[in-house]
């Protein structure tokens, strides 16, 4: 194939639709699916379809895919940025139901554990130690909202390493998180598995495609999940969601589809284990390193999170001639979230030190469980659309791919806080509360927020010869945030209106000798102006109130992407720097504040994707990062390593095929993922150890519908972590075995 041939591949791909239903029409989807089939004889004029082959064949090569961006059209190994891809072969040899599962792939990325009623539990990324609970992204635009997402609509998972502002918008500075769903295919396909093992655990999915017409299909994704974390006493999760999709068009010119998601969960919330030293010791760690067992839970019957999240997804393509292609892109999501969960300290309690009574393993010792966690029910409610136009052209000897467009966004969100009736019991440091339900009081707070965002983007690709080009590209952005809280106790209300208009560059030069080589240096940068995190973090109002200016984050980046035997495999490498840039700003009374340290990140990531032989497949990445605190308010900070930032991490993820086609089949598979010791706050005086976790799976096909896998999770049973926050950490759950039945018709 043609490296010219392979971006119209890629191109098409990207610009292929993502449908959807009204819910209404969720019902009766499946008695559409099983009353139509390809074999369905000529009625009147009512043409036969033919039997298409749903599931095309992608690269397994991820550096042949495209980027889940629109903004960033053709395929990984065009453009010049790092960027990972987990495909849905790796998410399905994993059994992956979350989107934090699918990330474990992806060295570089941490989990915060959310700061209570001023902040937010959920999806807490950290890409290169930089937060990205906000830049979160579904079929090019922005998933809206802080919850736990699942997987059983996802088709692929892209990260997209470095301050990205040009391609995602507002925030992007470690980069971002661009998730494929599954489309509305011609053809005809009916999937489903079932997953039963420890825990205990149960889930199903349903994957159910149908052509209804020449050039119109729909598809219907089911999920329901009960389970309970092995070796984590009380955390259970239970969910369910439909997302029924349709699209017409599909192979033409114009392509329309709607798609709606309708998910709910309802699970036990974790505030963590506290981070102790012991006596004389400078660094705190969590208590689980000192012998407390992995299985204590320090929270209460009533701490829970439910979520209920509605999104529709509205997508129009037109290809207006050879050269001219114009897309209309528009979401609407609601997103309604009950929560409450405890955060405990190991402080002083029942007239004992925690710290004391837990190294003496004296029973009488307590946990104190702090109010960060109170309840509160929020609301919140987002739209967006983006127009865009992608032209390729010649000018003379001079070959251009130019994009632009308008993004406009408006999110709004109401949070109400509550008390809890009476006084929060303290917790036995070796015992549970977890039949203890706290009673929800008179509501005490209020916060609500309208953030809007105009934004517009153009972007020049020339090719000076067939073999270099030049990238420039610039998106302005008028960035507006009104924001209210109320406390009720004392009627003190209090207003932040902040606007910015920010700009965001990106400069890049690329050498592509051959269709399998691609080098390249990059510049880039984006923008996080005061207010972007109200709506997920409506803590930091408080450190905004002051009128910052916003923060600036600037990437340079060195690197190669190549493919191997016949581009079925692919190697990448690249050098990069980031910067967190803010300046310090001088308050009306005269004293100094800053809204955050300067920081810098550096360092190189090296990786593989592919087949190496047609049996045998693998992920694998590595990333060494230098990260340093170069100015803070508080110059003990200073030359500190930038919190959550480990200084190595790794991931593996390997099959391979015996026998492939023959009746005793089997495919053998496993991993590994290793994270260094991380520094939870700026001051580097809590750590996390090492996380090391091995992972493994085999599979037998029984026939061309049927295949039954078992997948290991952790199975050394090693003492990890999934998350932190400052002075808090979450063990993982211990070793875990799953079984699976897959169907597919």
């Amino acid at each position: 194939m043609s490296r010219q041939a392979g971006v119209n591949q890629s191109c098409a791909r990207g610009a292929a639709p993502h449908a959807a239903w009204m819910a209404g029409l969720a019902v009766g989807l499946p008695g559409i699916a099983l009353a139509q089939g390809t074999n369905a004889p000529a009625t009147g004029n009512a043409l036969a379809l033919p039997q298409v082959d749903v599931e095309a064949e992608l690269p397994p090569n991820t550096l042949r895919r495209g980027t889940n961006v629109g903004r960033l059209p053709g395929i990984v190994q065009d453009t010049p940025q790092t960027i990972n891809v987990i495909p849905r072969e790796v998410l399905e040899q994993q059994n992956v139901t979350t989107l934090e599962e699918a990330l474990r792939n992806v060295p570089g990325i941490t989990l915060s554990a959310g700061e209570g009623n001023g902040g937010v539990a959920g999806d807490q990324f950290r890409i290169r130690g930089f937060a990205a609970q906000n830049d979160i992204y579904v079929d090019g635009l922005r998933d809206f909202g802080a919850y736990q997402r699942d997987a059983f609509t996802y088709e692929d998972v892209a990260v997209l390493k470095g301050p990205s502002g040009y391609a995602l918008g507002t925030g992007s500075v470690g980069g971002g998180v661009a998730v494929g769903t599954r489309l509305p295919q011609l053809g005809n396909n009916y999937g489903g598995t079932a997953t039963g093992g420890m825990g205990p655990y149960a889930r199903g999915t349903l994957d159910l495609n149908q052509q209804i017409g020449q050039t119109t299909a729909l598809r219907l994704n089911m999920m329901g999940q009960s389970s309970r974390q092995v070796g984590r006493r009380e955390l259970d999760r239970r969910a369910w969601g439909i997302a029924p999709s349709i699209a017409f068009g599909l192979g033409t010119d114009t392509t329309f589809s709607l798609h709606y998601l309708h998910y709910e969960y309802d699970r036990a919330t974790d505030g963590g284990i506290p981070m102790i030293a012991r006596s004389g010791g400078a660094v705190l760690r969590p208590m689980n390193e000192y012998g407390l067992p992995r299985s204590q839970w320090y929270g209460f019957d009533s701490d829970r999170d439910e979520v209920t999240v509605d999104t529709l997804t509205a997508r129009l393509s037109h290809t207006v001639n050879d050269w001219l292609t114009v897309s209309n892109d528009t979401r609407l999501s609601f997103i309604d979230r009950d929560f409450a969960y405890s955060v405990p300290s190991c402080a002083t309690g029942g007239g004992l030190s925690c710290v004391n009574a837990f190294f003496a393993r004296n029973p009488a010792g307590t946990v104190t469980v702090g109010g960060a966690g109170n309840p509160y029910h929020q609301e919140s409610w987002a739209i967006q659309n983006v127009v865009q136009a992608t032209a390729r052209f010649t000018t003379g000897p001079l070959r251009h791919e130019l994009v632009g467009g308008i993004d406009v966004s408006y999110e709004d969100f109401d949070r109400t806080g509550y008390n809890i009736v009476g006084t929060r019991p303290t917790s036995p440091i070796f015992g549970s509360n977890a039949d203890i339900a706290l009673e929800r009081g008179s509501p005490n707070n209020s916060r609500s927020a309208g953030v809007t965002t105009y934004a517009g983007f153009i972007n020049e690709r020339l090719w000076l010869t067939p073999e270099v080009s030049l990238i420039g590209g610039v998106r302005v952005a008028r960035f507006e945030t009104d924001y209210d809280t109320t406390t009720f106790a004392t009627g003190t209300r209090s207003s932040i209106d902040t606007g910015h208009t920010t700009v965001d560059p990106r400069a890049s030069v690329v050498w592509e000798p051959t269709s399998g080589q691609t080098y390249y240096a990059t510049y880039s940068t984006s923008t996080t102006p005061p207010g972007f995190l109200f709506t997920t973090q409506p803590g930091t109002a408080n450190a905004n109130a002051g009128g910052y200016d916003p923060e600036r984050n600037t990437l340079w980046e060195l690197g190669a992407k190549l493919g191997l035997l016949g581009n079925r495999l692919g190697v990448y490498g690249s050098l990069y720097r980031i910067e967190k840039d803010n300046a310090t700003q001088t308050q009306p009374d005269g004293t100094l504040l800053a809204s955050s340290d300067k920081q810098r990140n550096q360092g190189i990531e090296i990786g593989v994707t592919g087949q190496v032989t047609p049996g045998w497949t693998i992920n694998a990445n590595y990333t060494a990062m230098d990260s340093e605190t170069r100015e803070s308010t508080n110059p003990a900070n200073l030359g500190k390593r930038v919190q959550y930032v480990p200084e190595n991490a790794a991931s593996l993820w390997t099959t391979y095929e015996l026998n492939r086609n023959g009746p005793w089949n089997l495919t053998l598979g496993g991993g590994v993922t290793w994270r260094g010791q991380v520094y939870t706050n700026a001051a580097n005086t809590a750590e996390l150890p090492d996380n090391l976790v091995f992972d493994a799976v085999i599979s037998h096909r029984i026939n061309n519908n049927l295949r039954i896998q078992v997948n290991g999770y952790n199975l050394g049973d090693a003492l990890n972590y999934d998350a932190a926050f400052n002075t808090r950490a979450i063990p993982s759950p211990g070793r875990t075995v799953l079984f699976t039945l897959a169907a597919d018709f």
